[in-house]
């Protein structure tokens, strides 16, 4: 601030005084924002950040699929590229800090994907390949010869499921042997 400052001479043989303003300016001080290594989808991501002021320093999402709690959490809700800002906007002491970004990546998390009932017998109704995931419960999209309907005749196939989530990655390939139907003739007697 601006300070209005006299100054008097005290002195048995002397006298004297000044007048003038005291300017004592705003500090300057800097954000430190260590780089965010590439994060997993599915994980949380605590931030810190420290300014030389020692003030605290706020967060804030610019882009990208992530999103803060709490003020210092960081969750995301898919991949892509994800930038976060970490400011200081200063005090009555204190110039605001430059503002520091950090950009990095979010991969999805892996997921393991089985294929079921790859053995099949034609009985006419389409032959419907399943999937189980590992974690539980996982969208999976299953293509039969690069088609999305599954075959109905008998014959091999081949059989590919994808995961199919904002959060999770995962494939699997596999061989759908659909066999052919057994059957008999009714031949009735033939009378004398």
């Amino acid at each position: 601030g601006a300070y209005a400052v006299t100054g008097v001479v005290n002195e048995a043989l002397y006298q004297g005084s000044a007048t003038g303003l005291l300017a004592v300016a705003r500090a300057t001080q800097a954000v430190h924002f260590s780089a965010i290594p590439e994060q997993t989808a599915t994980n949380a991501h605590g931030l810190s950040a420290t300014a030389d002021s020692g003030l605290a320093v706020g967060f804030s999402v610019l882009s990208g699929p992530a999103s803060i709690t709490g003020g210092t959490n960081l969750s995301f809700s898919g991949a892509g590229q994800v930038s976060v800002v970490a400011s200081q906007p200063g005090d009555v002491n204190w110039n605001a800090a430059p503002d520091v970004t950090n950009t990095f990546g979010v991969i999805k998390a892996a997921a393991m994907v089985a294929l079921t009932n790859l053995s099949q017998t034609y009985n006419g109704a389409a032959r419907v390949v399943t999937a189980a995931t590992a974690p539980e419960g996982l969208a999976v999209e299953i293509t039969y010869d690069g088609n999305a309907w599954a075959p109905t005749n008998a014959g091999a196939y081949a059989v590919t499921g994808v995961v199919n989530e904002a959060l999770y990655q995962g494939s699997v390939t596999g061989l759908l042997a659909v066999a052919r139907a057994t059957q008999a003739i009714h031949f009735s007697a033939i009378p004398e």
